[in-house]
């Protein structure tokens, strides 16, 4: 019995020794501290779960009768009828002098609301002033610009309505440019006597130049603007392309232009005895452009240059003789080539 006894006793102590380090191991106990913080710890992670967020309203859709008009696009209404006055000062960009003549252009504005409402006025100052009112303005859009020759008239949008009929305004007068370029013929040596043409896309007269002994054309006192320059004349141009230029006071430098191959046609007119006509007046126009004026030297000779290929129709005349002795005759024009024109005149 007593062996049974310790037999018992030894092997509940090898079960105890069996069972608790695992217990340990596993985190698991009855106490009642780590149970608590086990709980604090669950607690705070719900507390830090965010809630979930409410349905948010359908946004309301606002439809175009109910929305304000632009506070900017509105104007003062005008009154029919309604006048006020415009003044004003004008002064002249640079050294230049001021212009004892020039004019004050009121025109309906391109931009400004009220145009349909605005009248056109044009006032001429001869004297020199500087200072200008206009009485009488029918309230509404206007451009205004001070013009004079030899400068650049800067625009001014104004518009004239309630609270604002008698407005004061500063005009600017910049003085005009120039605008210079250079002809080559096809080797590349300068090109004398090439009519250049400079066409304002505003207005349909064109501006005329023609190149000197270096080739070089100007267009001095030229105002601001779109233009389109063409070589030689509108009615016969020598090329085909347009070229556009905007051009800006106070100066432009074209880029060279650069002539095809072209031909020469040598005019000689002599009297009825084989003499030399002097003074003789010729004019010719080709059928596949080119033009020229000019008269016969002291021996009866002129030279046409640069000029494209093509059958040329010539008119002769002489102011010491009777119409009815004007010749008209045609030479073909060779480009590279030098055409003759032997002509008989007179009785």
């Amino acid at each position: 019995m007593l062996l049974l006894a310790i037999a018992l006793v030894v092997l509940s102590g090898i079960l105890v020794l069996w069972f608790w380090p695992g217990e340990r191991a596993s985190g698991r106990s009855n106490a009642p501290g780590p149970q608590k913080y086990m709980d604090s710890a669950k607690m705070a992670q719900d507390l830090a779960a965010p809630a979930p967020l409410a349905a948010e309203p359908a946004p309301t859709r606002v439809t175009g009768t109910e929305l304000e008009p632009f506070a900017a696009t509105r104007t003062n209404p005008v009154p029919d009828g309604a006048k006020g006055s415009l003044r004003g000062h004008v002064e002249v960009s640079g050294e230049q002098d001021f212009p004892a003549s020039w004019r004050l252009l009121l025109r309906p504005s391109t931009t400004m609301p009220q145009r349909e409402r605005a009248e056109s006025r044009t006032l001429e100052f001869t004297d020199g002033r500087k200072d200008f009112e206009v009485a009488e303005l029918p309230l509404g859009g206007y451009d205004v610009s001070a013009q004079a020759t030899g400068f650049n008239g800067q625009i001014l949008p104004l518009l004239l309505e309630p609270g604002s009929e008698h407005p004061f305004v500063n005009l600017r007068l910049v003085p005009c440019g120039e605008l210079e370029g250079r002809v080559l013929d096809a080797q590349g040596l300068a090109a004398e006597g090439v009519t250049i043409s400079l066409l304002p896309v505003a207005d349909p007269t064109p501006l005329e130049a023609v190149s000197g002994a270096d080739g070089v054309f100007r267009f001095p006192q030229l105002s601001d603007g779109a233009y389109e320059l063409l070589v030689g004349k509108t009615t016969a141009p020598l090329m085909p392309e347009h070229h556009p230029v905007r051009f800006q006071a106070p100066h432009l430098t074209f880029p060279d232009l650069t002539l095809p191959l072209l031909g020469e046609l040598h005019v000689r007119v002599v009297d009825s005895l084989e003499r030399p006509l002097e003074g003789v007046e010729v004019t010719g126009s080709g059928t596949n452009g080119g033009v020229f004026v000019g008269k016969t030297d002291y021996d009866g000779r002129l030279v046409a240059k640069h000029l494209p290929s093509g059958r040329f129709r010539l008119r002769l005349s002489h102011p010491a003789l009777d119409e009815k002795y004007a010749r008209r005759v045609a030479v073909d024009v060779v480009a590279g080539e030098v055409a003759q024109a032997p002509v008989r005149l007179g009785p």
